[in-house]
């Protein structure tokens, strides 16, 4: 019988400490961590200028990330997400 990973995410206003405590988290529980900001920058470096363009980026990754990150958690294997999660539609979207 197999193991599902444990999902670790934060939510709170910017400069919190979320994702000083997202690296903490992936030493401790052996977790795979995985930044928003970090897939933006690397997939659409210096396309997002302003607010609305993170938006639409962010949107445009989200569907292929929940699948990435569903796959991670069946195999059993912890992911820790460095995502914002201060809307009700961003903590939405990491409880689904």
């Amino acid at each position: 019988m197999s193991t599902i990973g444990t999902l670790y995410f934060f939510s709170g206003k910017m400069g919190a400490g979320k994702s000083t405590k997202a690296k903490e988290i992936e030493q401790t529980e052996n977790a795979v961590l995985l930044s928003e900001d970090e897939w933006l920058e690397k997939l659409y470096p210096k396309q997002i200028n302003n607010f609305d363009d993170y938006l639409n980026y962010s949107k445009l990754i989200k569907p292929l990330l929940k699948e990435h990150i569903q796959h991670i958690l069946k195999v059993g294997s912890n992911v820790v997400l460095d995502f914002p999660g201060n809307t009700t539609i961003q903590r939405k979207w990491l409880l689904s």
